[in-house]
C-alpha cells in the first residue's frame, strides 16, 4: 500500500482544511494516509520563515474573506477564533504521543473546536476535556516533546516549510489545495 505523510499543525487553518480530505483522499486512492503532528512555530523559527499572520493585511484577508469562502466550499464550520494564533504546543505534543491510529480522531476533534467552534485549544483543561486525560498528558512527558521535535526535524529534512504538506513518493504538496492534485495523482499511478 502507498503511503502519503501528513505534516500539519492544529493552528494553520489551511491544515484543518487539509485535514477534513484526509478521509476521502485514502478511500479514493487507497493510501494510507500517515497523520504527522508539527509545531509550526519551532519549524519557522528553524527556517527563519516567518508566519502569515504578520502580514497585516494578508492575516485580515485571511480570516474575514478566504477562509470563510474555502470553509463553505468544503462544507465545514469555520468561526474565526477569539485566540487566534493560539499556543497549540501542549496539544501538538500530545497528539505526536499518541497512538498513531488515534491521531486523525483525535486531531479532526481539535480542528472542530478551535477552526469550526472558534475556541481556544491551549489551555491545559481544554486538552483533557478534548484528548481525554491520559492522551492529554502525554503532551507533559518528555517523549512527547522529543517525537514532535523529531517530525518536525523531519519535515524539514524532507523539504517541507510550512503547514498543511503532504509528501509522497518524496513529492511535496503544499497547501490545502494542493490534495486534489494529490489525488489525481495517485489516480493516474492506478490506471
Amino acid at each position: 500500500m502507498q503511503q502519503v505523510d501528513f505534516y500539519y499543525d492544529v493552528v494553520s487553518p489551511y491544515s484543518y482544511l487539509a485535514a477534513i480530505q484526509m478521509e476521502s483522499l485514502a478511500a479514493e486512492t487507497g493510501v494510507q494516509v500517515v497523520w504527522k503532528p508539527i509545531f509550526l512555530g519551532g519549524l519557522f523559527k528553524q527556517l527563519g520563515n516567518s508566519a502569515p499572520l504578520t502580514n497585516l493585511p494578508k492575516k485580515h484577508y485571511m480570516l474575514t474573506q478566504d477562509l470563510p469562502r474555502l470553509a463553505r466550499f468544503y462544507q465545514v464550520a469555520y468561526t474565526r477564533p477569539d485566540v487566534f494564533p493560539a499556543n497549540t504546543l501542549l496539544v501538538q505534543r500530545a497528539l505526536a504521543a499518541a497512538p498513531v491510529e488515534q491521531r486523525p480522531a483525535l486531531s479532526l476533534k481539535l480542528y472542530d473546536f478551535y477552526w469550526g467552534q472558534g475556541q481556544d485549544v491551549a489551555p491545559p483543561e481544554v486538552a483533557e476535556a478534548l484528548l481525554g486525560t491520559d492522551i492529554a498528558a502525554l503532551g507533559q512527558t518528555e517523549t512527547a516533546k522529543a517525537t514532535l521535535k523529531a517530525l518536525t526535524d523531519e519535515l524539514i529534512e524532507r523539504g517541507g516549510f510550512g503547514a498543511p504538506t503532504l509528501i509522497w513518493q518524496d513529492q511535496l504538496y503544499f497547501g490545502a489545495d494542493r490534495v486534489q492534485l494529490l489525488k489525481a495523482d495517485l489516480l493516474a499511478t492506478k490506471g
